[in-house]
C-alpha cells in the first residue's frame, strides 16, 4: 500500500463495493444516483440492493458479476460498475451486460416482455474516446430512430470519464454535484480534512468513514490486497500502452524502409509482429497470474476469455 494514501481508495474493488453496495453506507448510492440520474428517471428516494450475481441460461454461458446492482421505488434497475482498465470491446460487454440482466429479469412464458428500465451506470478510469477533445465527462446512450427520436426508453448507459477529475482543481472549487461527486471518487484516498467544506454533509461523512483507521485488521487485510491488485492491473495497463507506443513507432520505421518489399516480404514480417504481440500477451498474462490477479480480471485487461487464460496458466 502507497504511504501517501491517507484513506481508503474507492478506485479498488474493496473501496467502491464497501461504500456503494451496502446497506450501510447507501446514503451515498443514493446521494450519486440523484447526482446523475433525475433527468432519465427521476429522483431517487430509497433503492433496494439485488444480488449483483448473473447466471447464464445454460452451462455455455458463463457467469456475470456486476459490482452494484439496485432498483429504486419505481423497480427501475441500475447497473453499477467501475471500469479500471481500458477494453477494445468495452461497447459490446456494457450492451451484454444489460441484455443478461434483461433476460434474466423476464419471467418465464411473459409474452409482453414485461421488465423493469434498466439503466447501466459504468465508471472508466480511462479516456472516453468520444469525450477525449471536449468538456464533457459524461456520455448518456439511448436507443434512438434516424430522427433521434427515443425507440425505447428501456435500457439506456451512461459512462462516466473520472480521469478528466485528476486533481485539476480543488473540491471546494467545484459548483456540480456530478463534478463533486466524480472528484471525490477519484481523489478522495489524497485528501485532507480541510479539503471538503464543512456544508458538504453527505461528502464530509463519507470522508471520515473512509479512514483508514475505520477498518478492522481483517478488512485491512482485504482492502491492501485489493489495493495491491489494483495496482498491478495500472502497472499493467501502463505497460501494455508503452508497449503499445513503441511498436508503433517500430512498424512505422520498419514500412517506411521495407516499401520497396515484395508482398511476400511483407507478409512474412506481418506475421512475424504478430506472433510477437501474441508471446508478449501471454508474457503479461503470465506476470499477472505470478502476482496473484483473478483469472476474470486478467481475461479483461489482455482481451482474453477466461478459458485462454487458464490454459496460459496451464502451460506455466
Amino acid at each position: 500500500m502507497k504511504n501517501k494514501e491517507r484513506n481508503i481508495n474507492l478506485l479498488t474493488d474493496f473501496g467502491f463495493k464497501r461504500f456503494f453496495g451496502t446497506e450501510k453506507y447507501k446514503n451515498n448510492l443514493i446521494h450519486f444516483l440523484n447526482a446523475f440520474l433525475p433527468s432519465y428517471i427521476g429522483t431517487v428516494d430509497d433503492i433496494k440492493y439485488l444480488s449483483t450475481e448473473q447466471l447464464g441460461q445454460s452451462e455455455q454461458n458463463k457467469r456475470l458479476i456486476f459490482d452494484v446492482l439496485c432498483a429504486s421505488p419505481k423497480n427501475d434497475h441500475i447497473i453499477i460498475e467501475m471500469q479500471k482498465a481500458s477494453q477494445e470491446f468495452i461497447k459490446n460487454r456494457i450492451i451484454a451486460y444489460s441484455a443478461r440482466h434483461i433476460s434474466n429479469s423476464l419471467d418465464v412464458g411473459d409474452r409482453r416482455y414485461n421488465f423493469p428500465t434498466v439503466l447501466t451506470i459504468v465508471l472508466v478510469d480511462f479516456e472516453v474516446p468520444e469525450l477525449r477533445d471536449s468538456d464533457r465527462f459524461v456520455q448518456h446512450v439511448m436507443l434512438k430512430d434516424d430522427n433521434n427520436d427515443i425507440f425505447s426508453d428501456k435500457m439506456s448507459f451512461l459512462l462516466i470519464d473520472l480521469t478528466k477529475f485528476a486533481v485539476q482543481k480543488s473540491f471546494a472549487q467545484l459548483t456540480d454535484e456530478r463534478q463533486k461527486w466524480c472528484y471525490v471518487i477519484k481523489n478522495i484516498c489524497w485528501m485532507n480534512d480541510d479539503d471538503i467544506p464543512r456544508n458538504e454533509i453527505v461528502f464530509r461523512e463519507l470522508y471520515k468513514n473512509c479512514k483508514l483507521s475505520k477498518l478492522t485488521d481483517m478488512e485491512k487485510q482485504e482492502y491492501e490486497k485489493s489495493v495491491l491488485e489494483y495496482e498491478d492491473v495500472k502497472d499493467a495497463m501502463e505497460y501494455h500502452h508503452r508497449l503499445g507506443k513503441e511498436e508503433g513507432r517500430e512498424e512505422g520505421k520498419e514500412e517506411g524502409f521495407n516499401e520497396g518489399f515484395d508482398k511476400g516480404l511483407k507478409t512474412g514480417i506481418g506475421e512475424g509482429r504478430e506472433k510477437g504481440r501474441i508471446e508478449e500477451k501471454h508474457l503479461m498474462v503470465a506476470n499477472m497470474l505470478k502476482k496473484g490477479i483473478p483469472i476474470p480480471t486478467i481475461a479483461e485487461i489482455a482481451e482474453m476469455t477466461e478459458d485462454e487464460v487458464r490454459l496460459c496458466q496451464a502451460k506455466e
